[in-house]
């Protein structure tokens, strides 16, 4: 039997951290709105200090950041806008007395765009989370848009096995394979590098248009099995020109596991989890030192991406 996972484990009862977040969002949601100028240097008390050093010029529905700088809390993206990093770095870091949950740049509405953005972490801690609070770097649920000449790095939280940070990741509801309203999403000339499960991910009810991407995986590792591409849970688009590298796991192999009980998950560059093959066109892409170049599994998953 092919796995492509580790277990997940450590999941705490953050609600009251949620509940400061979700205040965090709509501030910053309600200035972008609301000014020209955003200088987004948020304290709210509470269990966790949450706090953003971003600094956004909103002209029209762009908001352009103006400099390096950090959070350690989702930065959303108002409905309909673009995000325009240009070129300098978003750096998520752990808020005091807890840990960075979510994605470090979010869609907040049924359409968004993201150019020209470095994201990268710095130090997080290894807890695992789940659902809305895994980490991701870019994250757009139930929109659709483009995610187009970014540098993701690093979106992990050292040595982890927990099944998240995820460079790019588009995704939305169903997850069984129909398409009631389908979101399409361009994702193109991003570099992906340092992820911790996978560097671009779509699943669910969404078309992605994933071309001309790097995306290097951290090479054989033992602790968790990485996936450079994935297109799952009943995902649809394209998948071209990419360069896929870096991506084996080297915990448990099928030798090992015949005389341990180990399990001997598999790492792939591409992955087609649970979709149509013939609905995910794929063509001219590169690959290099992967476990797997292409790997399709097509047995149902046996819970909610």
């Amino acid at each position: 039997m092919t796995t492509t996972g580790t277990p997940v484990s450590n999941v705490g009862n953050l609600t009251a951290r949620r509940s400061a977040r979700g205040a965090l969002y709509a501030l910053i949601a309600g200035g972008l709105l609301g000014v020209g100028l955003l200088a987004a240097a948020f304290s709210i008390p509470g269990p966790s200090q949450l706090t953003n050093t971003c600094v956004f010029t909103t002209p029209g529905t762009t908001m352009t950041l103006t400099g390096d700088c950090t959070t350690n809390a989702t930065i959303p993206i108002p409905d309909g806008f673009t995000l325009d990093g240009d070129d300098y770095t978003i750096t998520a870091v752990d808020p005091f007395g807890g840990h960075f949950l979510g994605a470090v740049v979010a869609s907040t509405g049924t359409e968004a765009h993201v150019q020209n953005l470095r994201i990268t972490t710095s130090g997080l801690a290894d807890v695992c989370d789940a659902g809305a609070d895994r980490l991701r770097g870019i994250l757009f649920d139930t929109a659709s848009g483009s995610i187009t000449n970014n540098t993701v790095a690093n979106i992990n939280q050292g040595a982890s096995g927990c099944q998240e940070g995820n460079g790019i990741e588009v995704r939305s509801a169903p997850f069984d394979g129909t398409h009631p309203a389908t979101k399409t999403v361009t994702i193109t000339d991003n570099v992906v590098t340092g992820y911790q499960k996978t560097g671009i991910l779509a699943n669910g009810d969404v078309f992605a248009r994933i071309t001309g991407n790097t995306v290097v995986g951290l090479g054989p590792v033992p602790y968790i099995a990485q996936n450079g591409i994935q297109v799952g849970f009943g995902g649809t688009g394209e998948v071209e020109d990419n360069e896929i590298s870096g991506n084996a796991y080297a915990g448990c192999t099928n030798q090992q596991a015949a005389l341990t009980g180990c399990t001997p998950w598999v790492s792939a560059a591409l992955l087609l989890y649970d979709v149509d093959a013939n609905a995910v066109k794929r063509s001219s892409n590169h690959f290099r030192d992967n476990q797997r170049n292409l790997l399709l599994v097509t047995s149902a998953s046996l819970g909610s991406p």
